[in-house]
Formats: structure tokens, C-alpha cells, sequence
């Protein structure tokens, strides 16, 4: 909510800028001291950056890289050719809205080569139509003022990744303490279970034997009553395997609440998560293994990829469990085995299941996984 409270007042703060630079060059060509050619040429720079920054606005955080950058670059030629066309440097500060989006589009470095190549070409503006000492006073100045915003986003920025990593760290915490406590429960379901089978279960058959026996050593009303008492033990022993047979099949881990605790706590990144709820396991290492998988991915789409947009699916089989994610990121065409995949991988390998990575430059980032059941496994 703060990260889109910033981007407002940016939004907000650009507008002003670029229709306040326009205020007199629109003056002087009511009044008619300007050419047609160059109010034309300035006329086609002023609605070009408004259109682009209204676009790069609307699309903040989504789509690919080459279409925000395409926006900048119409954004800062626009004001480009306002300063050259009009009376005065005050489109310029044009330039500055467009050095506090660098940041979306470019690394540091990336954003500084801009600022400067961008402070060049106004400069040699200014030296056209004023001469060296203004050119290099004033495009100075708005060298200042542009590194000055894109120090402000930068701060924004590693702000909002902060924020966004305590989020997800903190996310991460809450679905290990739900697994945690999802797994201390089939515990003591299974060991109740056990109890019940190996400590009541085995003296109420040995009762039942040994009232059977008794009802045929007896005879007359005596009779009657063990074979009655008789009863109720098989009744009772009954119970009890019921009883046992409902704790062991309700002695599955589900998986499917600790996985969405992660996606909602995801920052600006949308998940949209396809999994069966209960998504329950057999065994907690399972269990375990696929919710640090989820993680990762989280955590690479997000962090590493620059995706805005992540799909999970995960599908309970008859021989295992399927997972499927993809994300809109950059992609990459030169996988690397870091820590996250290598880990991802061998979680797999060690439940007898596989993964695969699909990279691909501007076409996001897409994983398979499956683990088999442990009948299938053997």
C-alpha cells in the first residue's frame, strides 16, 4: 500500500511538472511569436511525453523491460525536443520525471549511464541557444536534480524490497510454525492410535478369547451372562479398531493452508495458486520438502526474476505429486545453479521424484517437479 501511495505522488508530481513546463511556450504561441514549424515540433513533444508517461503509469510493474524502457526513451527524446524548440529551459525538468522511473527498467549503473548520455544532449541544447556558460550552469544544475530523484528511488526501492522481504520472511515463519504444529498433531494422532491398537486393542482380544472359553466351560444362567459380557467386548473391540482407523486417516499433513500463508504475504508479486484443499501427505518430509520448494520459487520470481505475476499448480495423483509453476519474469537463456535451484533439486531427488527448469529470455521462467508416493517410489 505505501509502494502504491509513492508511485501516486510520482504520478501526481510528473503530471504537474510536464503541463507547468508548457504554460509559456503555450503563451507565446497564443500570441503568435512562434513559428509554425517549431511550434509544431514543440506541440508533438509535449503531447508525446504526456501520452508515454501516462502509459509507463498505468503499466507500472507489469509488462516487459523493452516496453518501459521504449516508454523512457519517448519520454526523455519528448523532452528533449521541448527544450530545444522552446523560449525557455523550463522543460527540462521533464528530464528529472524521467530519471525517477529509471530504476524500473534499469540497474544503477544502467540509470546513471542514462543521466549522463541525457545531461550531454541537454547540455549541447543549451549551448546552441545560450552559449557555454549557461549551458553548463544550468544543465549542471539539472544534472543535481535529476541525480537527486534517482537517489530518491533508489531509496523507495530498497525500501519497498525490504518491506517485501520481512513480508515474505515473516510468511515463511507463520507456514512453518502452521507445518510444525500440523506435524505435531499427526504425531500424537499416530502414537494415540498406536497406543490404542497395541495396549486396548490386544487385552480386548485377549478378553474376547478368553470369554469365549468361558462360555463354553458354563452353563444355565451363568452362561447367559458371559455370553453377554462376551458381547460387549467384541462391541467394544470393534469400537476401538474404529476409533484407530479414523486417527490414522486423519493423520495427513495438510500442506495446501501453509502454501497459501505463503502467497498471501508475497508483496507485490501475484500468485495465483491452483492446489486442492486439504492438500493432505502421508509424510511430513514431504510435506516439508514441497513447501521449501514453493518458497524458492516465490522467492526467484520475485527477487531474481522481476515477475509480477506468478501460477502454481499443484495436483495430487494415484503415484505422487505434481508441481507446475511459471512466471512472467525476464527469463534468462543461461541457467545458473545456485544455491535455490541446487537445493530445490536435490529436495526432490531425495523423495525419489524430478524437477525440471524451463529459462527463457523475456518468456519468464517455468518449473516441473514430481514426487511419487512410496509405492511408487519402490
Amino acid at each position: 500500500m505505501t509502494g502504491m501511495r509513492a508511485h501516486l505522488w510520482l504520478q501526481i508530481a510528473g503530471f504537474v511538472t510536464w503541463l507547468v513546463s508548457g504554460i509559456p511556450m503555450l503563451t507565446s504561441v497564443a500570441r503568435g511569436t512562434v513559428p509554425a514549424p517549431v511550434a509544431l515540433a514543440w506541440a508533438c513533444g509535449y503531447v508525446a511525453f504526456g501520452v508515454a508517461f501516462g502509459i509507463s503509469g498505468r503499466v507500472h510493474g507489469r509488462g516487459g523491460l523493452g516496453g518501459r524502457r521504449a516508454l523512457l526513451a519517448i519520454q526523455a527524446a519528448s523532452g528533449l525536443v521541448m527544450v530545444h524548440t522552446a523560449t525557455d529551459g523550463l522543460a527540462a525538468g521533464t528530464l528529472v520525471v524521467v530519471a525517477a522511473q529509471l530504476l524500473d527498467a534499469f540497474s544503477t549503473r544502467g540509470a546513471v549511464a542514462w543521466i549522463v548520455i541525457q545531461t550531454a544532449l541537454l547540455m549541447a541544447s543549451f549551448w546552441t541557444k545560450f552559449g557555454v556558460v549557461p549551458a553548463i550552469t544550468i544543465g549542471g544544475a539539472f544534472a543535481g536534480f535529476e541525480t537527486f530523484a534517482l537517489a530518491t528511488a533508489s531509496l523507495a526501492h530498497s525500501e519497498r524490497a525490504a518491506r517485501e522481504d520481512l513480508s515474505r520472511a515473516n510468511a515463511e515463519l507463520v507456514a512453518t510454525r502452521s507445518l510444525l504444529a500440523e506435524d505435531s498433531r499427526v504425531a500424537e494422532r499416530l502414537r494415540i492410535s498406536r497406543d490404542l491398537h497395541d495396549a486396548i486393542g490386544h487385552h480386548l482380544t485377549a478378553l474376547s478369547l478368553q470369554l469365549e472359553v468361558a462360555s463354553r466351560l458354563t452353563s444355565g444362567q451363568a452362561a447367559s451372562h458371559v455370553e453377554q459380557a462376551h458381547a460387549v467386548t467384541r462391541l467394544l473391540l470393534s469400537d476401538v479398531r474404529d476409533v484407530v482407523s479414523r486417527l490414522r486417516e486423519t493423520s495427513r499433513m495438510n500442506l495446501a493452508e501453509a502454501i497459501r500463508t505463503l502467497a498471501a504475504s508475497a508483496g507485490s508479486l501475484e500468485i495465483h495458486l491452483d492446489v486442492p484443499d486439504p492438500l493432505e501427505l502421508d509424510d511430513p518430509a514431504q510435506a516439508h520438502a514441497l513447501l521449501r520448494c514453493v518458497q524458492e520459487i516465490i522467492t526467484n520470481a520475485a527477487r531474481h526474476g522481476g515477475a509480477r505475476n506468478l501460477w502454481v499448480r499443484i495436483e495430487r495423483r494415484d503415484e505422487g505429486i505434481d508441481l507446475h509453476a511459471r512466471d512472467d519474469g525476464q527469463g534468462t537463456t543461461d541457467l545458473k545453479w545456485g544455491n535455490g535451484l541446487s537445493g530445490m533439486r536435490e529436495r526432490f531427488e531425495e523423495h525419489a521424484g524430478r524437477v525440471e527448469f524451463t529459462p527463457g529470455a523475456g518468456r519468464g521462467f517455468e518449473i516441473h517437479g514430481f514426487i511419487p508416493t512410496a509405492e511408487t517410489a519402490s
